[in-house]
């Protein structure tokens, strides 16, 4: 046998480009077995989605986050209920945002209109906020301070309450309490007069209950808001008042 018919015969191209695939092919079976083994099938498909996902799916979605973000950020405070509508907004914002991220089948306008309609929902929650800075209810309970300790019939005493935001409305609500409660039980005879400093005698609220809301106009007043409060009780009887809620809105 001559040297050329003993030399071993090279694999053609196509055979080489074939077992590579085989290769390949293999890989991805033991792949998808180890993933389905260790991390298992639900976080597998979610790893096979991925490869679907991309560039462009991803700025409305960091939009949205961005102005929602903000939005939380500068919320002025105050209570819960009146953010309902904003986190209703964000909620469907970062739901339509995230859609696309996940990798939803749907025509390019219908991903367009997602889009737009998620990056708007986003907006009208920060400009909710936005309002509400400006309008919205603001507790300032912890401002308000009472002038004097335990006071008796007829006496005159002060709320104050400092830094107050600009509003046209004050809700407060006093509590009422026997400063001698082993001697007396005064609290409920016991009534308020409550006005505004400075408002005039007609806007006064007049027989108020212990722990009952009373709204003052403000008047344009801002800065440290003065209320003056009258108690009547039966003589002898001792109270104390404190502030038990102070909001200002409008």
């Amino acid at each position: 046998m001559s040297p050329r018919t003993a030399r071993t015969q090279r694999p053609s191209r196509s055979e080489t480009r074939a077992e590579g695939n085989k290769a390949v092919a293999v890989g991805r079976v033991l792949g998808d077995f180890v993933i389905s083994l260790v991390l298992g099938d639900g976080l597998k498909n979610a790893v096979g989605d991925a490869s679907t996902w991309r560039v462009w799916n991803w700025p409305p979605f960091l939009i949205v986050l961005g102005l929602g973000t903000t939005a939380l950020v500068i919320a002025p405070g105050g209570p819960q209920s009146q953010y309902a509508g904003v986190y209703v907004l964000l909620g469907l914002a970062l739901l339509l945002a995230g859609a696309r991220i996940v990798g939803i089948v749907a025509p390019s306008a219908t991903k367009a209109l997602v889009s737009a309609l998620s990056v708007l929902l986003a907006v009208g929650a920060l400009l909710w906020v936005d309002r509400l800075t400006e309008h919205g209810e603001v507790d300032v309970t912890g401002r308000a301070e009472i002038s004097r300790g335990p006071v008796e019939n007829g006496d005159l005493l002060s709320v104050v309450v400092a830094d107050a935001p600009s509003r046209t409305h004050l809700r407060l609500a006093l509590m009422v309490r026997d400063a001698v409660p082993d001697a007396q039980s005064c609290t409920p005879e016991t009534r308020l007069t409550v006005a505004l400093r400075g408002a005039g005698a007609n806007s006064a609220h007049t027989d108020v209950r212990a722990g009952q809301a009373v709204d003052l106009p403000l008047g344009g007043a801002h800065g440290a808001l003065r209320v003056d409060v009258t108690v009547h009780t039966d003589p002898g009887c001792r109270m104390t008042v404190s502030v038990d809620d102070a909001v200002l809105h409008g």
